[in-house]
């Protein structure tokens, strides 16, 4: 019989790219919820004490540090939490998952959460052999300290900004075309 995994509790960090409202769906058709976390070095000590005994030689480890544009090291680590959008039972079958978001009283809610949210994460981390081996970070719940909440891009209120840049348009553009064709 599996032995259960424990659920652990990370320290508050902050959210990257994070999928925890609806999966997403770019490499894998089912989807996959999952946030990348940023940690400090103190905070990220905790994680790793409970990553490290679950490695056992494996080449996956989950903590990583974050690198800046110039691919040097920030201090900080980042870690990414996933959980797919279909469980699969032993009969084959399948049933939807997904993680529980709760603000900071513990009512679930259903808020866009945005990248830079501060968040604490529930998970297991689950250990594997499949090709080099490693652990994994199980996403369970997602507990809402600070929310950045998630607009579209052509959702955002821009507001108005008098006397700034008006650059030149596509219609403006196809205009001065036309102007042009007797040069």
């Amino acid at each position: 019989m599996a032995t259960k995994l424990p659920m652990n509790v990370t320290p508050v960090g902050t959210a990257a790219w994070p999928w925890l409202n609806t999966p997403d769906t770019r490499y894998e058709e089912d989807g996959v919820y999952q946030v990348k976390m940023i940690f400090n070095k103190k905070d990220v000590k905790e994680i790793q004490a409970i990553v490290d005994p679950l490695m056992a030689g494996g080449k996956h480890n989950p903590v990583k540090p974050e690198l800046d544009d110039q691919d040097k090291p920030t201090g900080n680590f980042i870690i990414n939490f996933k959980l797919k959008a279909k469980g699969k039972t032993k009969s084959g079958g399948s049933y939807p998952q997904k993680p529980i978001i709760r603000d900071s009283a513990n009512n679930r809610v259903l808020n866009k959460v945005g990248a830079g949210s501060k968040l604490r994460i529930a998970y297991n981390a689950v250990p594997f052999n499949q090709g080099a081996g490693g652990v994994t970070m199980r996403l369970k719940e997602v507990k809402i300290i600070e929310l950045v909440e998630y607009v579209k891009k052509d959702e955002v209120d821009w507001g108005k900004d008098e006397g700034s840049f008006v650059g030149t348009t596509a219609e403006d553009s196809n205009e001065n075309e036309e102007d042009n064709e007797d040069f």
